[in-house]
This record gives C-alpha cells, sequence and structure tokens, in this order.
C-alpha cells in the first residue's frame, strides 16, 4: 500500500484483518490534509473534537499494525506494474507483491 493517510490505514486494516502480507508505505507521517487538522470536527466515529488529525492517524496506524501490517517510512520513487507482479522501489527497500494500492 503507498500511502498512509485515512485510506492506506483502512486499506491496511482490512487487508491484515484478512490475513494477508501487508506492507503500508508512507513518506511522511506527519503530511497530508488530516496529519495537519488541529482538531475533528466531523469524522465518522470521532466523538472527540479535541482530537488532531495527527492523533486520528496515530490511532489507526497502530491499529493497522496491530493486526500485522508492516509500515515503513518511506519515499516511493517508481513502481513497475508487469502482469501479476508488481514492485515498488523506495532508496531503501524494494517491495514485490501480487497487488498493489
Amino acid at each position: 500500500i503507498v500511502g498512509g493517510g485515512p485510506a492506506g490505514c483502512t486499506c491496511a486494516l482490512y487487508t491484515s484483518r484478512a490475513n494477508l502480507k501487508t506492507v503500508m508505505l508512507d513518506k511522511n507521517p506527519a503530511a497530508g490534509a488530516l496529519a495537519i487538522t488541529s482538531h475533528i470536527a466531523n469524522y465518522p466515529g470521532v466523538e472527540d473534537t479535541q482530537m488532531s488529525g495527527a492523533a486520528l492517524l496515530e490511532r489507526m496506524r497502530d491499529q493497522a499494525i496491530e493486526y500485522g501490517t508492516v509500515a515503513r517510512r518511506a519515499q516511493v520513487f517508481l513502481v513497475e506494474a508487469d502482469g501479476d507482479s508488481k514492485t515498488v522501489y523506495t532508496p531503501d527497500l524494494t517491495v514485490k507483491a501480487r497487488a498493489l494500492v
């Protein structure tokens, strides 16, 4: 999974819960619209209006990790999707997979 925002974390949670080996690559957990939001006022299921976006993302990421997701901080610079094989390249890591989100 490329990206550690709400969509990436949700995808990671569901794939990990389905016992699929899941790797989530996120270039910067402190970036993105939700991460820089100071107070969450209208997000489904969030009643604490004093919660920051960064805190919500941390909860999402932690939940995915609890189910087996491997979360790595990495900048993706190339993706190859040849047939059934997908390869994601970062400066420090190369990930080969059957599926890519």
